[in-house]
């Protein structure tokens, strides 16, 4: 990537956010926030210059403690920038490939094609491309800037521990002039190391995110980078529509950012080169996922930054000289149906204290939205696939329910014949769904034992919710 398309996307990112409503934007006297977004590069032969369109954006900096986790899949639990584009990312995925399908139409300007000729899973078009932006290095590794000795990672000065400490507990993070500067991090090791100190500025490790009172269980923004950059960017439930997975293909930062390009990179996969030599004696990443995927990591320098950056001059702001995080968090994606949403304690921003176990607080980027939202776009894929066989084997199927092949090997065209009758994939818990996504499951299981060591574990009640099929489960809803 050269520095004009990454100064480029920068311009894009920051343009479209500039055309959001101010509810929940940060004041800009007194608070801060982080924007992350994900672009779509379109490159068309004969064309002088790429297509540039953002696609997906969050802002945020808060994550809920573990004790405030909901069972029921209706709050957020992490609401990083970072994590909150990604999620919204994933709406515009499923949009995406609704648009793919052709039933009795023209299908609608889209960036999936299908995997064969005659049908198969979708995947991306040649010529599309996906990218990262971000006004701050992703909390964990990659805010530690400098390789320490051994010696040096477990001696930190008790100073600079307890300001540290002071930046987790706030729920900030130590990297970008917060108490000490830059290229520390105030995200925990998700287990002390031999003396004991969470805060060692450890680098490879696995942290969780810095937080205030009890700890949270969302690992840092670094880690789930380094697991997007081997399973992809989408998510396990769309990984069974999906022929290939989607990657990022470069990570932008904005001007003006504190930053290590080398943090960066160490963090979402040279941490990693240390199992080349086991992987060749045993393949640890299998296709379609890829080991060895190596995104760009480019600063911009076009001079325009993020407004309400946290290293911007102070002056003014009545804090004593301190910025605040911003308590809220902006949610967008390039869809039809509610594209812009404020976030605020996992929430949607407004909503009554009678509304709080409702419906109407849920955020569509909340993992039971997801959820009904990709049972939706399943139940199409599946219907389109059974439009094109001969009646009444798969008439009768539909009716039943949901009708796909073998479960670990779906695609969109099920030859005559090879239909089975399986559960509707509607009355399955989220964990039951997420199963199916055989692939993505097996593989995910290799990276975090033998490439990670070691994950965060949630309480199995977390996932066990179900769709609400009292409120138009599916019915084009």
């Amino acid at each position: 990537m050269d520095i004009t398309l990454a100064n480029r996307i920068a311009r894009a990112c920051l343009a479209q956010f500039k055309t959001l409503p101010k509810t929940g934007k940060p004041n800009e006297s007194f608070e801060w926030t982080i924007l992350s977004a994900i672009v779509l590069v379109k490159t068309t032969p004969n064309t002088p210059s790429n297509e540039v369109r953002v696609v997906a954006l969050g802002t945020g900096t808060k994550c809920l403690a573990g004790n405030e986790l909901s069972p029921r899949g209706d709050r957020v639990n992490d609401s990083h920038a970072e994590v909150l584009a990604r999620r919204a990312f994933v709406r515009y995925l499923l949009e995406q490939i609704e648009h793919a399908l052709v039933v009795d139409g023209p299908a609608k300007e889209n960036i999936f094609e299908r995997q064969t000729p005659d049908g198969g899973k979708f995947v991306l078009k040649n010529g599309h491309t996906f990218h990262f932006f971000t006004t701050h290095s992703p909390c964990g590794d990659a805010s530690i800037f400098e390789r320490q000795e051994k010696q040096e990672q477990d001696t930190v000065l008790p100073t600079k521990r307890a300001r540290i400490e002071e930046c987790a507990k706030s729920g900030e993070d130590a990297s970008v002039g917060c108490c000490i500067g830059s290229g520390m991090t105030g995200g925990k090791l998700l287990e002390s190391e031999e003396h004991g100190d969470l805060m060692a500025q450890t680098i490879g490790a696995v942290r969780t995110k810095p937080g205030r009172g009890v700890r949270t269980l969302s690992v840092s923004c670094s880690d789930k980078m380094a697991r997007w950059n081997v399973l992809g960017v989408q998510g396990s439930l769309l990984m069974i529509l999906l022929g290939r997975p989607i990657y990022l293909e470069s990570v932008v930062v904005c001007d003006g950012t504190d930053h290590s390009a080398a943090a960066i990179r160490r963090a979402i996969w040279e941490r990693f080169d240390r199992w080349d030599g086991e992987r060749r004696e045993e393949e640890l990443v299998k296709e379609p996922f890829e080991a060895n995927h190596r995104p760009v990591v480019i600063a911009a320098d076009g001079g325009e930054m993020f407004a309400y950056r946290k290293n911007r001059q102070l002056g003014g702001n009545g804090q004593g000289g301190k910025y605040q995080p911003s308590p809220c968090g902006i949610v967008w994606c390039d869809v039809k149906e509610r594209p812009h949403e404020v976030e605020v304690a996992g929430r949607r921003h407004g909503v009554t204290k009678r509304q709080l176990a409702t419906p109407a607080a849920r955020l569509q980027i909340s993992k039971i939205e997801l959820f009904r939202r990709f049972v939706r776009t399943y139940r199409k894929v599946t219907r389109e696939a059974l439009h094109n066989l001969a009646p009444p084997s798969s008439e009768r199927c539909v009716a039943d329910g949901m009708a796909v092949p073998d479960a670990t090997q779906p695609t969109a065209v099920v030859p005559t014949g090879t239909v089975e009758r399986f559960p509707s994939v509607g009355k399955l818990s989220y964990t039951d769904a997420k199963a199916r996504s055989v692939e993505y499951t097996t593989q995910w299981t290799v990276v975090r034992e033998r490439m990670f060591g070691r994950w965060t574990v949630k309480p199995t009640s977390l996932g066990q919710f179900c769709i609400d099929t009292e409120i138009g489960e599916i019915n084009g809803q």
